[in-house]
């Protein structure tokens, strides 16, 4: 049977991805994939595997989101990126929560694990890494910034016990790649909401950032990747409070310049 739920999922060349992540939705009714402009062959996939396509201009992620949602035609609201899938586990118990109807609930919270490097990372503060993922349309939206985007949920709400599985990065190329856009993103919201930063302050957010990723998130438990993860953290960090600091400079050196 299959369930009146919505999956709702954007994309920007994901040809590596989607097919993976449509071909874990085979339970639901609908699923729309929201894409941005693709140049591979993502769009031709996901209508290959039965998803209507809508071709939308990305400005935010907040607004994609939500727009996503706004097409579906189900009361049910499932939502996942291109690089993840339902984990089997999940899939049946999503099924299972419709086995008499629809839930009393209004959304789920779902755990995330995510593969690095070959391996699931458990710790760190990488798992479960809860998100609301499926819910009543009426109940939830996505709010956030120009980063971090979420679901808000209003209603009564259960946490699921099988998690998202969650494809990272290609390799550690990829993963310097997007810590250098998105700290370019979260410096420039950061700047635009007023704070400033210098290096020393820089220094501080990272190094608190990988303790706490290493030991105080156990990430460490993760071996190599654990450690590779925490530097990492403190790469992010460090890279998007630099970026305040140089916003801070130009800022200063055109009021003196006026």
């Amino acid at each position: 049977m299959m369930l009146p739920i919505s999956a709702c999922i954007i994309t920007l060349n994901e040809e590596d991805n989607i097919e993976r992540c449509l071909s874990s939705l085979d339970f639901v009714n609908e699923i729309i994939v929201l894409d941005s402009g693709s140049k591979d062959k993502t769009e031709s996939i996901a209508k290959k595997k039965g998803a209507k396509v809508v071709l939308r201009k990305f400005d935010d992620y907040v607004s994609q989101k939500n727009h996503v949602i706004s097409l579906a035609e189900n009361p049910w609201i499932l939502t996942l990126d291109a690089d993840e899938e339902l984990s089997p586990g999940l899939k049946e118990e999503i099924k299972s929560l419709f086995k008499n109807g629809e839930p009393e609930e209004d959304g789920f919270i779902i755990p995330r694990l995510t593969m690095y490097m070959g391996k699931w990372i458990r710790h760190g503060g990488w798992y479960p890494n809860y998100r609301a993922r499926l819910f009543l349309k009426s109940k939830g939206k996505f709010v956030g910034g120009k980063v971090h985007e979420a679901v808000e949920l209003s209603g009564k709400r259960k946490k699921l016990k099988h998690p998202v599985f969650h494809y990272s990065y290609e390799n550690l190329f990829d993963h310097v790649s997007f810590i250098n856009r998105y700290s370019e993103l979260a410096a420039t919201e950061k700047f635009g909401k007023g704070k400033r930063s210098g290096l020393f302050l820089a220094l501080l957010e990272a190094g608190y950032k990988s303790f706490w990723m290493y030991f105080v998130r156990l990430g460490f438990l993760d071996g190599r990747r654990g450690l590779i993860l925490a530097i990492m953290g403190f790469y992010y960090n460090f890279l998007k409070y630099t970026k305040v600091f140089e916003m801070s400079l130009a800022e200063k050196n055109k009021k003196n310049d006026n």
